[in-house]
């Protein structure tokens, strides 16, 4: 645990893009499990429910914690190129967020 620890605890581009990678997307995981879980359990069909606009607002909301590690990393640590990173994929994920939800 210690050594993930020290992995986590390094400045720089790489390592912002990675946590940037990997919290939303586990984000993304749980909350779609969690929707798909509630809806088997009440019986309602999981692929008609779960439909695009629903998909993009999960997408939206698994955001959240990269603001938080963000934080953390920029004011805490003071790791700029680490907060560089994880901004930079958040910015991609906003963006293409955009994309999909006001193309025509």
């Amino acid at each position: 645990m210690r050594k993930l620890i020290e992995k986590l605890r390094r400045d720089s581009w790489g390592m912002g893009i990675f946590l940037g990678i990997a919290a939303p997307a586990l984000t993304f995981g749980l909350l779609y499990g969690l929707f798909a879980a509630v809806l088997a359990i009440f019986g309602l069909p999981v692929t008609e429910t779960l439909n695009k606009d629903l998909i993009l607002k999960i997408v939206l909301l698994a955001i959240v914690p990269s603001v938080f590690i963000l934080r953390y990393y920029l004011m805490k640590l003071k790791y700029d190129l680490t907060g560089r990173g994880i901004l930079l994929v958040t910015f991609i994920i906003a963006i293409v967020f955009a994309i999909f939800q006001f193309a025509v």
